[in-house]
């Protein structure tokens, strides 16, 4: 039986992560009364409360560390962090083709400076806020959420995925 164009396959791993994820995100949202369906980037003053997650965030270093718009790959934990004017947000490092760490380049490899995010394998690319600018990948990167750790340093909530829209105060 030959499948639609435009379906792919995810593993089941992937898909309980992800349906568990949404239920999460639903509950979060039916209990915030902070919660926006607006479109519009989140300015800082929107974003996640710190403090709120103890020491089970993926710690990523100081705030201060960041600079503006210049993406930082942390390829152990295979996250990208950036700092907007919005603010700051997290974003899965892994391609969303085939899974391989992407790095900071141009449409031709990684470079480094460059204008984008770029995968190795395969030559995709993704703009420093994750949206896909050339395949084979079709799927944008997941954000996930930030939070303050109890040491100060900026967390990461790899098992919250949020608006790529959300950013976080630091």
């Amino acid at each position: 039986m030959k499948r639609s164009d435009g379906l792919y396959d995810i593993s089941r791993r992937t898909f309980v992560s992800l349906a568990g994820v949404g239920g999460i995100g639903l509950v979060v949202a039916c209990n915030s009364s902070t919660a926006t369906t607006s479109d519009a980037p989140a300015a800082a003053s929107d974003a996640p409360a710190g403090g709120g997650c103890g020491n089970s965030g993926v710690d990523v270093g100081a705030a201060s560390t960041y600079m503006m718009n210049v993406p930082v790959i942390i390829t152990a934990k295979r996250l990208v962090i950036v700092r907007d004017s919005g603010g700051l947000y997290a974003m899965s490092a892994s391609c969303t083709h085939e899974g391989v760490t992407v790095c900071v380049g141009t449409a031709s490899g990684c470079a480094s400076s460059g204008s984008q995010l770029y995968c190795t394998r395969h030559g995709a690319g993704f703009s420093f806020t994750g949206a896909v600018l050339h395949g084979p990948a079709n799927s944008p990167l997941p954000h996930y959420a930030m939070c303050t750790l109890a040491n100060g340093n900026l967390g990461v909530l790899t098992s919250m995925i949020v608006s790529a829209t959300t950013r976080f105060a630091g």
